[in-house]
């Protein structure tokens, strides 16, 4: 059985697990991409109170 004939009978059971893993390292990505911006924007525009934490983590 080569290669091709092996990806061709179980293509669901690679590209899921694949699929997955990709979608967790975008949202990983995105959420350090969000942290940068933490409190910056006009609706958590405030100074925060020194026992106070961040809105969001």
């Amino acid at each position: 059985m080569n290669l091709f004939q092996l990806v061709r009978d179980h293509w669901v059971h690679i590209l899921v697990p694949a699929g997955f893993i990709f979608g967790c390292y975008l949202d990983r990505r995105d959420d350090e991409k969000l942290t940068a911006f933490r409190n910056k924007s006009m609706l958590f525009q405030r100074e925060l109170r020194s026992n106070e934490e961040v809105t969001w983590k």
